[in-house]
């Protein structure tokens, strides 16, 4: 020992041979061209995680020791622990109690002991041990320190080879080194071990011919197999068969050059489905280890997101195509209009009074075709109020006959197949009306204006939901479908048949709206809608309307005629619209009303307080402020609960006008709509 009690090598007595060997002799090169497969290791290339890093570390050792491994217990040592086997040719690969059969009888104990799992160290009393001819015997300790597979078990032990014939504090400094290199094999391949068992990635080890030879637990719980039912099977058999080629390219890549490039594979669940696995892989001679993170959902998110921008994209190619369709019909529309009141004013500055009736009539008739068609433009958008009642289908459908059988003109005949019994529904009565003009008319046009229209309802159960999940719920419907004998659609027309603005006849012959509002209806309504159609056969319009359980009003209360005047009836208008307002009080009061107007909702509140009670409250729903209608509605029955109103709308969403309609001496109105039209539900709701 030195001054400063760092421990030196033995100095070799006269006469005897060193026994550490030259930094020439460099054992790493005789080990990698020792002839392995004649061992119970099996050839180097196929040597196991555990069992290279122990043979790794073990090399690099300042201290004679050994790897002992297997059934056999072969040896691979490194250069300090050959010496001390001088006496034998080669120890490499040889059996542990044949290289040390001159001691077994006091070592084979420990080793037992070892390979049950016990760690040890053996100096009390020190082994003397024989090195070769001219050399005198050493006194040494030996250590024992078990050695755990990829599967935990014990495969072997660390044999440490501690010479005693040094002082006492080298013998105590080279205890401590040998220990703590027994615990650095120990920690990397517990280390190890841990990290195989406790990933969340799925990992792997596969053979250069493609066989599974291990996986971890997140491997099996991720795709669902047992380690029986993949055993020594072919991966590719896992692989999905698209990227199979991809997978084999890949892994010639890895064997031959090391490469580090990410693979993007699909492998096999347990259950048939596939599993979508970023790879990382790295050979290390004799086994593939593969490392892959489960992307399914990452790429099925990616496949919706791209879902979700198509149907953006396509939704906005038909909002701009709605767009450019409005702007075409409201300026002819508007054109008419601004036409007709030039020319009235002209005339009325003139003082000349002929042809005054057909400017009104030009205007008015403008008027009423821009009504129709934001009527159509919110059917479509499924945002047009709705005034739903409990309806006998059958009933309903033969009381629109006469209005049907004008659509379709005298050469079209029309059928009825009509269900015995058919259920009750909850639908616009109006609203369908519009929707059976507007198939009629497409019959009528289809036909040429000759031809049969047949017209069937049926009672459908529905056992599963249609026609996907995604569409109507299994339940009860009634099936209403309208056919012809025309000349029918191709496939690429039905496709865009709902489009808005979309028409295959001439031009100045339809606006491309009647199918789009049948189809906003029925899908405001809770139904579905779809045609089938065969090219020179004609078509057909199905649609399926949800059963309604409430029982059907009989009878229908009398319509008071146009002409008929109010008594005086006091009403209170709220409209933000000030010329809207204003047109509606002047026709209210020559009708006969006694009319108070306010423009919000918070004026409304305090007329209604200081100035009732009055007999109607006319209301707009969409009211500046904050304070909708329905809001106002709600504060004036808290003070009157049977206050009568009547709600006026250009838009308004379908459950909330299911909720105010349900209430008594209550009743909605769609604008537009005519000033006569609202004096006389006025005064049918005052007679009700």
């Amino acid at each position: 020992m030195v001054a400063n009690g760092t421990p030196r090598e033995p100095v070799p007595k006269a006469g005897m041979q060193p026994h550490v060997l030259t930094p020439q002799d460099l054992m790493g090169e005789r080990i990698a061209r020792f002839d392995w497969g004649r061992t119970s290791l099996g050839p180097l290339p196929r040597w196991s995680a555990p069992l290279r890093i122990a043979v790794d570390l073990m090399h690099l050792s300042p201290f004679p020791c050994a790897v002992v491994w297997g059934p056999d217990l072969s040896v691979v040592h490194n250069d300090r622990y050959r010496v001390l086997r001088a006496v034998v040719p080669d120890a490499l690969g040889q059996a542990f109690d044949g290289l040390w059969h001159d001691i077994w009888p006091k070592v084979g104990p420990w080793v037992f002991k070892a390979l049950e799992g016990h760690s040890n160290f053996v100096e009390d009393p020190p082994l003397r041990i024989a090195c070769g001819e001219g050399t005198e015997p050493l006194w040494c300790a030996f250590g024992y320190a078990p050695l755990h597979d990829e599967f935990g078990n014990v495969a072997g032990f660390l044999h440490t080879v501690i010479e005693t014939t040094a002082s006492v504090e080298a013998h105590h400094h080279w205890r401590e080194q040998a220990q703590g290199f027994e615990r650095q094999i120990e920690q990397q391949v517990a280390e190890r071990e841990q990290f195989w068992q406790l990933s969340r990635d799925a990992m792997m080890t596969v053979t250069p011919e493609l066989k599974m030879h291990a996986a971890n637990p997140a491997w099996y719980r991720t795709l669902g197999w047992t380690e029986a039912q993949v055993r020594n099977v072919s991966i590719l058999e896992l692989v999905h068969p698209a990227d199979r080629a991809e997978v084999q390219v890949a892994v010639c890549g890895f064997l031959q050059f090391s490469n580090t490039e990410q693979i993007e594979t699909r492998l096999r669940h347990a259950d048939g489905h596939y599993h979508w696995f970023r790879w990382s892989a790295r050979y290390n001679g004799s086994l593939l280890t593969a490392v892959g993170r489960d992307i399914t959902g990452d790429r099925e998110e990616a496949a919706r997101q791209s879902e979700a921008m198509m149907r953006n994209s396509e939704r906005m190619e038909v909002v701009g195509q709605l767009a450019g369709g409005v702007g075409h019909e409201m300026n002819n529309l508007l054109s008419g209009i601004g036409g007709s009141l030039e020319l009235l004013q002209r005339r009325l500055q003139e003082g000349r009074l002929e042809r005054v009736d057909a400017y009104v009539e030009v205007a008015r008739d403008s008027v009423l075709r821009a009504m129709e068609l934001t009527h159509r433009l919110l059917a479509f958008s499924r945002n047009q109020p709705l005034a739903p009642k409990p309806l006998e289908f059958n009933r309903h459908l033969r009381q629109n006959e006469p209005l049907l059988l004008r659509t379709l003109g005298a050469e079209v005949r029309l059928h009825w197949q009509l269900d015995v019994a058919p259920w009750a529904v909850n639908l616009d009565a109006h609203q369908l009306e519009n929707a059976l003009i507007n198939l009629f008319t497409n019959a009528r046009e289809a036909c040429l204006e000759r031809g049969n229209v047949t017209v069937r309802s049926v009672n459908k159960r529905l056992t599963a939901s249609f026609p996907d999940e995604s569409g109507l719920p299994p339940g009860d419907y009634v099936a209403l479908h309208v056919e012809d004998d025309g000349h029918g659609m191709s496939t690429e027309v039905i496709a865009r048949a709902f489009e808005p603005f979309f028409t295959t006849k001439p031009i100045g012959r339809g606006s491309g709206l009647g199918l789009s509002m049948v189809y906003g209806f029925v899908r405001q309504s809770g139904g579905y809608v779809w045609v089938e159609s065969t090219p020179n056969l004609g078509t057909k319009v199905s649609m399926l309307f949800p059963r309604c359980h409430e029982p059907v009003e009989k009878g229908r209360k009398p319509v008071k005629p146009a002409e008929h005047m109010a008594r005086g009836q006091r009403l209170l208008l709220v409209d933000d619209e000030l010329n809207l307002r204003a047109v509606m009080r002047e026709y209210l009061t020559e009708r006969g009303f006694d009319v108070v107007d306010v423009n919000d909702a918070n004026t409304a509140l305090g007329r209604f307080r200081h100035d009732g009670p009055f007999d109607l409250v006319i209301t707009d729903i969409g009211l500046p402020g904050g304070f909708s209608g329905r809001q106002v509605a709600k504060a004036m029955r808290m003070q009157m609960p049977t206050q009568k109103i009547l709600f006026i709308t250009g838009y308004a969403d379908q459950s909330i006008e299911a909720q105010l309609l349900e209430q008594p001496g209550t009743a909605l109105m769609n604008k537009p709509f005519s000033l006569a039209e609202l004096a006389d539900q006025a005064l049918r709701m005052l007679d009700a």
